[in-house]
């Protein structure tokens, strides 16, 4: 029960399990492109999307790097350690940046980002749909509104949100949204995945400079993609074959329950996890439910509870939790709850922590947890 990887269904192992197939080979071109097309689906935008081996991170780099050149002024927004991680991104590469830092367990008000918009102009604006470290959620949409009234490109940071949060590329204004293939989507950790609009595509291609990566380059990727989603196989870089095919099944499972229904099944479970946890006297990170996360629970420890006492205790009746991240760390536990989760998965959560609460001394009305969250699971 950690925000990724996350567990995978049997479909997507047993396609993981099978002989590697040729990056040449017309089934594996077939296979490519519908998994393209469905990443358009997913992303609900007419843009480009690209799938190459890597990480979520690979993807962020590659979402600034092609449109951002050296010099050029950023805004950015961070409600935690992976919205930090933008300014590692812009500082190496020499990017001038603004930074908006909202307080732990907060986001950064649409009024803060408007002041700044009013002082000046921005090549690109990005932010985290869901920081994993605080398990804060943004309004894209209404981000995406604000920043419309610009010429800023808005860049998101999807990793913790697709699959289990919605995500409205082209209706929302967002110019280019990344994510990683081991969360939502539901594969291992390898595939770091992005979509680019056609204003994102337009920026690269009046760059006065060359891109900096030649490996995150779209430019040498473009071709390949669009080889791929017409039926035929064209060579840059190897592609992760089988993980490419489980992204393919993968996509298939989630389209097949629907955009909107997994969204709202992972909202429901979210609700569930939060008002189990202040059902065992504890509180979440974020500072109302409105901007908390409908994929991970952040937990707010108490003082006397450390995080890595309360994952001990938990993992002794078999369930792993995810600890704290950055300044959070010893102080908060996660609860990753994106993907297959069902409500199986959530009671034997919530048992195996009023079990460890119950051990470090923890003071609680022991069952009510269980109990109010049979009730919220029968909205499922």
């Amino acid at each position: 029960m950690i925000p990724g990887p996350v567990e995978n269904s049997p479909e997507v192992l047993m396609e993981l399990g099978k002989p590697p197939i040729s990056h040449m080979d017309p089934q594996f071109a077939e296979i490519f492109g519908e998994a393209l097309r469905n990443l358009r689906k997913v992303f609900q935008t007419t843009g480009q999307p690209f799938v190459v081996a890597g990480s979520g991170t690979l993807a962020m780099e590659m979402s600034l790097v092609n449109v951002i050149e050296k010099g050029e002024r950023v805004l950015i927004i961070s409600n935690g350690v992976f919205g930090d991680r933008f300014v590692d991104i812009c500082a190496r590469y020499g990017y001038e940046y603004d930074l908006l830092r909202a307080t732990l367990g907060d986001c950064v008000s649409l009024d803060e980002i408007s002041e700044k918009m009013d002082e000046r102009d921005y090549k690109a604006i990005m932010v985290t749909h869901v920081d994993t470290s605080t398990g804060v959620r943004v309004d894209v949409e209404a981000m995406g509104k604000l920043i419309k009234k610009s010429n800023a490109l808005f860049i998101v940071d999807d990793v913790c949100g697709t699959g289990g949060e919605m995500m409205k590329m082209d209706e929302w204004n967002v110019d280019v949204v990344f994510t990683g293939s081991q969360k939502g989507l539901g594969i291992p950790p390898g595939l770091a995945i992005t979509a680019f609009s056609e204003r994102a595509l337009e920026a690269w291609e009046k760059r006065k400079t060359p891109v900096p990566s030649y490996y995150c380059d779209i430019g040498l990727w473009k071709p390949v993609m669009e080889a791929y989603e017409n039926g035929e196989a064209k060579y840059f870089a190897t592609p992760a074959t089988n993980m490419i095919c489980a992204l393919g099944v993968s996509l298939k499972i989630l389209l097949r329950e629907g955009i909107e229904e997994r969204v709202r099944r992972h909202r429901i479970v979210g609700e569930a996890f939060r008002e189990a946890v202040r059902a065992m006297n504890l509180n979440i990170l974020p500072k109302n439910d409105e901007i908390a996360a409908n994929t991970l629970t952040v937990i707010s420890l108490p003082n006397g509870i450390e995080d890595s006492m309360l994952r001990a205790e938990v993992r002794k009746r078999g369930v792993v939790l995810a600890g704290g991240l950055g300044e959070l760390a010893g102080k908060t536990t996660r609860i990753g709850h994106i993907g297959l989760v069902d409500g199986n998965d959530v009671f034997a959560t919530i048992g195996a922590l009023e079990g460890a609460l119950q051990t470090l001394g923890h003071e609680f009305e022991v069952g009510k947890a269980l109990e109010v969250v049979s009730k919220k699971l029968l909205e499922l």
